[in-house]
């Protein structure tokens, strides 16, 4: 029988989607009054995957990813999910552009794993959390580098995106290294690296 045990602290970050740069960097002003410094943003790239937002949000969306620089803990997805759509709120009060919706904030926190993602929205694929919160793993690390899933976003599957998770997760070892005294190893941060531990039985 395995034996439980505390969760090692996560790497936050937030995808965010808007009209235009300026919202954007509204919504990282804002979220960094919630969650501290941000480390790193993405250059933003055209949403052109779907049209699925373009009657709350508009069309010729931009889509950015970015992360922070603290860890957290990974029982709190659900609160901040919560957070976000307050902020999404705020932000729609404060921006007045003419759209119900003009910031898509979508939480989620890296792994040396996997990347999982919070969602409002029941499916077969995703695991509810609390408070009508779940949660699903969108990307998996492999022996090639980051997996994609069926219901992986093709957001996600860019280059823009697998090279900010890639970098996100050699960050999150740095991370680690600094609050938890955790030595480094070439092979952890290699994409060599498979997850054997995770895929045993318990």
């Amino acid at each position: 029988m395995a034996i439980p045990g505390p969760h090692l602290p996560v790497l936050r970050f937030c995808g965010l989607l808007a009209g235009s740069t300026d919202q954007l960097a509204a919504a990282r002003h804002e979220l960094s009054q919630w969650y501290g410094p941000i480390h790193h943003a993405t250059e933003p790239i055209e949403f052109n995957f779907t049209e699925y937002y373009t009657p709350e949000m508009g069309p010729k969306l931009l889509r950015q990813w970015v992360r922070f620089s603290t860890l957290f803990a990974p029982d709190q997805l659900a609160r901040c999910k919560l957070e976000t759509n307050m902020s999404e709120i705020l932000l729609a009060r404060q921006l007045g552009s003419g759209v119900p919706r003009p910031v898509n904030i979508d939480p989620g926190y890296v792994t040396r794993s996997k990347v999982v993602l919070a969602s409002t929205k029941d499916h077969g694929h995703r695991i509810y959390l609390e408070q009508g919160i779940y949660a699903e793993v969108t990307l998996h690390w492999t022996a090639a580098g980051w997996g994609f899933s069926s219901w992986t976003y093709a957001d996600h599957k860019t280059p823009t995106a697998i090279q900010f998770f890639t970098q996100s997760r050699q960050y999150y070892f740095r991370q680690l290294q600094l609050t938890m005294a955790i030595p480094n190893t070439e092979k952890l941060d290699s994409p060599a690296a498979a997850e054997p531990d995770e895929m045993k039985g318990s």
